[in-house]
């Protein structure tokens, strides 16, 4: 086994004091619901291990505290038949829950369009879709940048 420099073990004890330190996921606050705290071990699993630091774990819980009421509200509505009037407030109440859930998850990067990273990994921004200006002039692409088709009688 290789050793280690002086630079290189400062450098581990530095990174291990860090939030999130090496592979450490930060655990749901105490007193948290269990509806909560599943949804905050799960987001917190599906992200990088720096991704969420202290100052993002207010955030985090108001997430976690409405993604568990969103699925409150929908077993509840579950229950209630289409027609009745209570169905409707429950329906506008998972709206609005839903939407501040959105928002905070936006705010945290949760989403794939916020996630920079996601972006970033999903399309390289050095590859074209389509045709390349100069190819089009060549008349083998028509006005709209697909491939013309030869015609029969074109030979």
């Amino acid at each position: 086994m290789p050793r280690k420099s002086a630079n290189q073990l400062e450098m581990e004890a530095t990174a291990a004091l860090l939030p999130g330190g090496e592979g450490e996921r930060p655990e749901p606050p105490a007193g948290m619901a269990v509806e909560a705290a599943a949804v905050w071990r799960d987001v917190v699993s599906s992200m990088k291990a720096r991704h969420f630091t202290r100052e993002t774990f207010a955030l985090l819980t108001r997430y976690c505290n409405l993604m568990g009421e969103c699925a409150r509200i929908e077993a509840a509505l579950a229950g209630v038949t289409a027609g009745a009037p209570e169905h409707d407030r429950l329906s506008q109440r998972l709206g609005t829950t839903a939407m501040a859930a959105l928002s905070y998850g936006r705010a945290l990067r949760l989403t794939p369009k916020s996630n920079i990273e996601t972006r970033a990994d999903a399309r390289d921004p050095y590859c074209t879709a389509g045709p390349k200006p100069w190819e089009i002039s060549t008349g083998k692409y028509d006005d709209f940048g697909n491939p013309r088709r030869r015609k029969p009688w074109e030979g």
